[in-house]
């Protein structure tokens, strides 16, 4: 199966002082091995370097370990999808159409790499996000 993971996945799979690591965890191994395909968007390595760089932890994890942890744990396991300007437009035009504002841009943004990966399913925490924007061949999931 080809899968597309969302940031709100990936962070809490590679950080275990969160409360949805587990589930998160177990779902990220289970879905970039094997025979699935793991996937995300350029897009989701920022996103995941801000977030990791920035969580409120009782033990922080340094921008040295962030990205580290990118490179090891996502760079290492996953086929990263390059957007180029033709998918931002697209992007930007799918979220407008729809009357959509601001930083749901950027789920429209994961959306538009997992249709140019082929995926089949999106696992992200944020489904009510995704479901406007999701085409119908493309199952939405949460760990």
């Amino acid at each position: 199966m080809r899968v597309l993971f969302d940031t709100s996945v990936i962070v809490p799979a590679l950080v275990d002082q969160l409360s949805r690591h587990p589930s998160c965890f177990e779902t990220y191994i289970c879905y970039s091995s094997g025979d699935n395909n793991g996937f995300c968007s350029t897009h989701c390595l920022a996103e995941c370097y801000a977030v990791l760089s920035a969580l409120p932890l009782p033990r922080r994890i340094t921008t040295e370990e962030a990205r580290q942890l990118i490179k090891e744990s996502v760079l290492g396991r996953l086929e990263i999808i390059s957007l180029d300007q033709n998918d931002y437009i697209e992007a930007i035009a799918a979220v407008a159409k729809r009357g959509l504002a601001s930083g749901i841009v950027y789920d429209a943004l994961h959306v538009m790499a997992a249709r140019k990966a082929s995926c089949s399913r999106i696992y992200t925490q944020n489904l009510d996000h995704f479901r406007p924007l999701c085409p119908p061949e493309i199952l939405l999931s949460a760990p």
